[in-house]
């Protein structure tokens, strides 16, 4: 006859999955922990985002005001949170200043 193999008991078995578990529980902890740090900068470069999109709306106004909207290069634009795009026909648009006072923010 063939060696008899014993299966666990329930003590061992138990035992294992608490190991498993518990190095779970700290592979999940450690992740969370990594997260929260990435949120706090992730949070941090949206201020910092936001305090040059104020900045450079400042600075794109400026220069519309001096050669126009309609000569102020629509990339230019794009990156303002103070200009919109208006569909006028297909294949063509209109950039907008929507009239925000940027100097008082």
């Amino acid at each position: 006859m063939g060696d008899v193999i014993d299966f666990p008991t329930q003590d061992v078995k138990l035992a294992q999955l608490e190991t498993e578990i518990k190095k779970a529980v700290t592979d999940l902890e450690f992740k969370y922990t990594e997260l929260d740090t990435l949120h706090d900068i992730l949070n941090e470069r949206e201020k910092e985002a936001n305090e040059f999109e104020k900045d450079y709306d400042v600075l794109i106004k400026q220069y519309i005001d001096e050669v126009g909207i309609k000569d102020t290069p629509a990339l230019w634009l794009t990156y303002s949170r103070s200009c919109a795009v208006k569909a006028i026909a297909d294949g063509e648009y209109e950039m907008i200043w929507l009239g925000t006072d940027l100097e008082d923010e």
